[in-house]
């Protein structure tokens, strides 16, 4: 078994941030209207199958659903559930106002930095079509520019901050929201997410740099190998901490050199795979939040996943601390 960094490794920083003298997390990110389809068999089967040219395909869905969904709000949703107030800083169409936004501060969620654009119809929308073995063809729609939008420092509860999640949003914002939250010394966890792709070496370079922790997962990383040339190795010497998720292959944590690996929650009934990697960036950052050591950070992420999956959606998974603590000690041993 791999060394892990402990509680007591954490620093005296990290040790304050635990206290509750800074109990919030800022989450940064898309607030997106989902469109999610089923196709009832395998891609994989359906690809072996029929020709498949320039990537034109055909399915007949099983079912379609529209879900509350976009970084933020589903990363906010899962650190709520386990009693961690959230500053979401994002942008949305004039459609949040339907029916989104009463759902969040049902939910306890505050809307206050929700910017929206009165210019822009929708929100950012991400259309997924999932197979029945837990894979997704994915396209995004990034919604209203951010324009309206505050910087991290404009926020007057700022000085509760005690992490800042930076999800996936066009690199400029990000950067820019990244040098703004540098002076302040709070702990920033940078997400790319799907719009890697999107970031040029130099970025990248800066935001590893800036950031104490990266998350991604292992494709996300080999595209930012690929597109800056540089290597695991290299990566995990720009940042204090690189957090990989592996799917149902559990998550590696590479922390200040020490490796831990982390299995996933086993026999999870797969209902719907969407928001599952938020679900687990909310577990991950409460362990942050309250200087767990990276076992525990990682375990709580993976059964707050195993929670989303085991439902229909991205915010409607029912569970507090308790709940998970218990999970915890059963599925680990903790």
């Amino acid at each position: 078994m791999s060394n892990e960094t402990s509680p007591t490794d954490m620093s005296d920083s990290e040790a304050v941030r635990g206290n509750g003298v800074r109990d919030t997390v800022l989450v940064t990110g898309s607030t997106a209207i989902d469109q999610t389809g089923y196709y009832d068999g395998s891609f994989e089967t359906y690809q072996s199958q029929y020709r498949i040219n320039a990537l034109n395909m055909s399915f007949q869905l099983g079912r379609l659903q529209t879900s509350f969904g976009g970084c933020a709000p589903n990363i906010a949703y899962g650190l709520t559930r386990l009693g961690v107030p959230v500053i979401p800083l994002s942008s949305a169409g004039r459609n949040f106002r339907d029916r989104y936004q009463a759902h969040l501060e049902s939910a306890g969620i505050s809307t206050d930095y929700i910017a929206i654009d009165e210019s822009v119809e929708n929100c950012a929308s991400c259309m997924m079509v999932n197979d029945n073995h837990g894979n997704q063809i994915i396209a995004f729609y990034p919604g209203p520019g951010a324009e309206l939008r505050s910087l991290p420092s404009q926020i007057p509860a700022i000085n509760r901050v005690g992490l800042a999640i930076l999800g996936p949003e066009e690199p400029d914002l990000t950067l820019r929201q990244a040098r703004d939250l540098a002076p302040l010394d709070i702990p920033i966890m940078f997400d790319p997410g799907q719009v890697v792709t999107a970031f040029e070496a130099a970025h990248i370079t800066e935001m590893l740099e800036i950031a104490d922790v990266l998350i991604v997962n292992d494709y996300e990383r080999s595209v930012m190998c690929a597109n800056t040339g540089l290597q695991p190795a290299d990566i995990e010497s720009l940042v204090t901490e690189v957090v990989v998720t592996h799917g149902g292959k559990g998550v590696e944590v590479i922390s200040r050199g020490q490796r831990t690996r982390v299995a996933a929650v086993p026999d999870v009934k797969i209902v719907d795979v969407t928001g599952s990697g938020d679900a687990f960036r909310a577990g991950y950052a409460y362990g942050v939040l309250k200087g767990l050591g990276a076992r525990q950070r990682a375990e709580i992420g993976c059964i707050l996943a195993a929670l989303n999956l085991g439902g229909p959606h991205t915010q409607t998974y029912d569970a507090n601390l308790d709940q998970v603590l218990n999970i915890q000690r059963q599925v680990y041993g903790d």
